[in-house]
């Protein structure tokens, strides 16, 4: 080939439009933390640029806060409670939502104490003072708890406290034992009463919602169901690496929010990844959702608030 021609070639590839990435914008529930990790890593990995998607993480102010963003168009898919997901699809607030991954198939509802009341079943809640917030998610199924476990709904009494004073709560002996909601105020109680801290995992005693999920908007799924599931399987991909990597997981975090403790979210993360990959799921398809669970603790059936269809079926929990 001639040198004239060859510099030709060369003068017609660049005048060529270059496909840019598709923009996939993620509004996250909070701020960055260790639940959101995967998502770093996948984004530091390069993986969403090789799938040719421009992926911004965005943080937020809560479940509501991210649904609503999504809804109007701020994001491209939001994580956030499923809870928060059934509300809006019951309420139907703007645009229908769905979710399409499961990021932490196990709930992170607990009871903790501290001694001297023992907590080593649910007859030990028998007759206790418990911490919690009056809009909890533990007050709301308490009675769910307590039918399963042969309780009256009526066995214990409930303090009204914040989250951010539980531990003090605790500490004052104000109330006998907290509930908790949200996986990262474990490290908070495990660091203020160390080996002392009892634990009761709402999941190991017959009620275990789902926790935080990956949403888009129905719509959104139909009219971009290539762009929702290049996205999907990355994150499933991200999961699964991360359980099995964690410190490279948690790094990825870390470099993109330095301003974050490294022992904390470390801490976090511990926390986070049996909820994300329980070895009971050992070998499923990883965010996959249970039709099952789905239905009894959220009210929610396939397709109308959350679906499969986007995950990969070749990326599986480890056995």
């Amino acid at each position: 080939m001639s040198r004239v021609a060859v510099i030709g070639l060369i003068w017609l590839a660049a005048a060529l439009p270059v496909r840019a990435a598709d923009l996939w914008r993620v509004c996250l529930n909070w701020a960055p933390g260790a639940d959101h990790a995967p998502l770093y890593l996948a984004r530091a990995k390069g993986w969403f640029a090789e799938a040719d998607l421009a992926v911004e993480l965005r943080p937020g102010g809560g479940s509501q806060d991210a649904l609503g963003k999504l809804s109007n168009g701020t994001c491209e898919s939001a994580v956030a409670d499923f809870g928060a997901v059934a509300s809006a699809t019951a309420h139907g607030n703007g645009p229908g939502v769905v979710a399409v991954f499961a990021l932490f198939a196990d709930s992170s509802l607990a009871f903790y104490g501290r001694g001297p009341k023992p907590l080593r079943s649910p007859a030990d809640l028998r007759g206790a003072r418990i911490a919690a917030d009056d809009k909890e998610l533990a007050r709301r199924l308490w009675p769910a708890f307590a039918a399963r476990n042969g309780l009256d709904a009526d066995a214990v009494r409930w303090v009204s406290t914040p989250n951010n004073a539980k531990v003090d709560a605790l500490s004052a002996a104000a109330a006998d034992i907290a509930a908790n909601t949200f996986y990262h105020h474990a490290v908070e109680f495990q660091r203020a009463f160390g080996s002392s801290l009892q634990t009761l995992a709402w999941r190991d005693h017959g009620i275990n919602p789902y926790g935080n999920v990956i949403a888009v908007t129905a719509l959104g799924a139909d009219a971009n169901g290539a762009l929702v599931g290049r996205f999907v399987k990355i994150v499933q991909k991200a999961v699964r690496t991360c359980v099995a990597e964690p410190d490279a997981c948690v790094t990825a975090l870390l470099e993109a929010n330095p301003h974050l403790d490294r022992e904390t979210e470390f801490a976090k993360w511990r926390v986070a990844a049996p909820l994300m990959l329980p070895d009971r799921l050992a070998g499923e398809i990883v965010g996959a959702f249970e039709a099952e669970r789905a239905w009894e603790y959220h009210g929610m059936r396939e397709s109308a608030g959350y679906t499969n269809r986007f995950l990969s079926p070749d990326e599986r929990a480890p056995r």
